[in-house]
């Protein structure tokens, strides 16, 4: 995690502008780690600029984001070139987000319909592996589409499609932590206190989401991955079970504590939403 203080408004440049500078900086200080480590920079439809493509790409890095839904893309021309004068022909046509001829199916859900296919972005002057997910109503008909890409062409697609899903995920983290955490209430102004605490609010913030999928996933049997997570119902929880068991300390009854965790009503559940 790279974190870094809000330049004041006389410094200040555009806010792409920074960011961009910023993740130059990281490749900078941490390129030897990063080429060992990182398989692709995922981001947003906000960042799908070309600098910010040329700078990942530059690193040798895939960078993976989301296009405008009618994104200008060409196909390469693949047919017999006329025996004429001039430059060959090198565009066969503009992608149409209705025809699917030449493109590749990949599996999905029961309501949507996948489809990946390297076509030529003008706008950013490179081949894109790109992947439009379709998704459909109960009646079968197309009622939006998405369309994902990558700058490694050779990327599968559903490689694409889980990395930029995983990307939700991350903003959960920044999200629970913020609310739940405390990540942004620290006050401290040196670096080593200031890493110290957003260290300890991710920490706290990963622990209690291992300990509450590991108990629900053995409970159920559902994999983690489907089971729904809720950071604030876990702080709720730790509130109920400290309360409660210093209810029943006071009264002399802790050893009846193990019969409020398999009480059928779930009392220490009192006030969660995910129940």
């Amino acid at each position: 995690m790279d974190i870094r203080q809000t330049r004041p408004k006389q410094d200040r440049a555009d806010r792409l502008e920074q960011y961009l500078e910023q993740l130059k900086d990281v490749f900078t200080q941490r390129r030897a780690w990063l080429s060992g480590h990182l398989r692709a920079v995922v981001a947003d439809g906000q960042y799908a600029k070309k600098m910010f493509m040329d700078a990942v790409h530059a690193e040798q890095i895939a960078f993976v984001t989301k296009l405008q839904s009618n994104a200008n893309l060409l196909y390469p021309f693949t047919g017999a070139h006329p025996t004429r004068r001039g430059a060959r022909r090198k565009w066969g046509g503009k992608v149409d987000f209705k025809d699917w001829s030449g493109w590749q199916s990949v599996p999905g859900d029961a309501q949507e319909r996948v489809w990946t296919r390297v076509v030529w972005a003008p706008h950013f002057g490179r081949f894109l592996r790109v992947v439009v997910i379709e998704r459909l109503d109960r009646k079968g008909q197309v009622k939006a589409h998405v369309v994902l890409c990558s700058t490694d062409t050779t990327m599968p697609a559903q490689e694409i499609r889980a990395l930029y899903s995983a990307r939700f995920q991350l903003e959960f983290v920044f999200r629970d932590a913020k609310q739940f955490a405390g990540l942004t209430t620290c006050q401290l102004r040196s670096t080593t206190g200031l890493e110290n605490h957003w260290n300890a609010a991710c920490f706290a913030l990963s622990l209690g989401r291992a300990e509450y999928l590991l108990e629900r996933s053995a409970r159920t049997g559902r994999p983690a991955g489907l089971v729904v997570f809720s950071y604030e119902d876990v702080k709720r929880r730790a509130f109920n079970r400290l309360f409660a068991s210093q209810i029943l300390a006071n009264l002399g009854l802790s050893r009846r504590f193990a019969e409020l965790e398999e009480h059928p009503s779930r009392p220490l559940d009192l006030g969660v939403k995910a129940a």
